[in-house]
């Protein structure tokens, strides 16, 4: 699968997470016990690699989404899931769509370095207060990807190359805090999420803008090897008891 297939499932899982619980028409007596104790979040976020791999690459910037699941009623310890896509670099050239045409027809061919950090783990939150702490460990992974397109048709396969991919587990441990800014009649809060996730990670091949040498004699690919611990930071929305 592209990077870029890997792209729309993890902002598609983003999106329904939270629409699964965006219940707030049907009355209290009405919500099953799945739906109220069901929480979505969506963020924005930007990743920060840490150590040998802050020397690598730069800053990159997505979107997160998570699913949430109250295990207690008063929703004390929580069971998580998360994905998010993040873009770390970025290349377009201008070429001729082929050699043996010359420069006749020209295309412009992009090129995207990309990181699909998921997780898997429980929370603990104060859930209560007009800010509310929370904490979570999880086990994860980061799964790299560069991939090179046709502007025009990026999103057919047949035009689209992934260049370089490789994955990693991770050790992922965060925190934040939730500010409720509304409550609807079913008693589920719509909140501000501010936070933060450390992936903890092992050695992953991965690629950066220049990794890729186009030259007479055909491409040079040459990547980068590293463990790749960083730390991710987001601000979004919450929706849920």
């Amino acid at each position: 699968m592209s990077g870029f297939g890997l792209g729309r499932i993890a902002i598609v899982c983003a999106v329904a997470a939270t629409n699964a619980v965006a219940q707030n028409a049907a009355p209290p007596d009405q919500l099953n016990e799945l739906a109220r104790r069901s929480v979505g979040v969506v963020s924005v976020v930007q990743s920060r690699p840490l150590d040998e791999l802050s020397h690598n690459i730069g800053f990159g910037y997505g979107v997160t989404g998570a699913y949430e699941f109250q295990v207690d009623r008063a929703g004390f310890l929580l069971l998580r899931a998360g994905a998010s896509y993040l873009e770390y670099g970025h290349e377009t050239k201008h070429v001729p769509l082929s050699p043996t045409i010359g420069g006749r027809i020209q295309v412009n061919v992009s090129t995207e370095n990309s990181i699909f950090p998921a997780t898997l783990g429980a929370e603990l939150t104060w859930p209560r207060g007009r800010v509310r702490p929370y904490v979570n460990a999880n086990v994860g992974g980061l799964f790299f990807a560069t991939t090179s397109s046709i502007d025009t048709y990026s999103d057919d396969d047949d035009f689209s190359t992934t260049n370089q991919q490789d994955f990693t587990w991770s050790r992922v441990f965060g925190g934040g805090l939730y500010i409720p800014v509304s409550t609807d009649r079913n008693g589920d809060h719509l909140s501000i999420d501010i936070g933060f996730q450390k992936f903890m990670t092992g050695h992953a091949s991965y690629l950066r803008p220049g990794s890729i040498q186009d030259l007479p004699t055909g491409t040079v690919i040459t990547p980068l090897e590293s463990d790749t611990h960083m730390l991710l930071v987001h601000i979004g929305v919450r929706y849920g008891r």
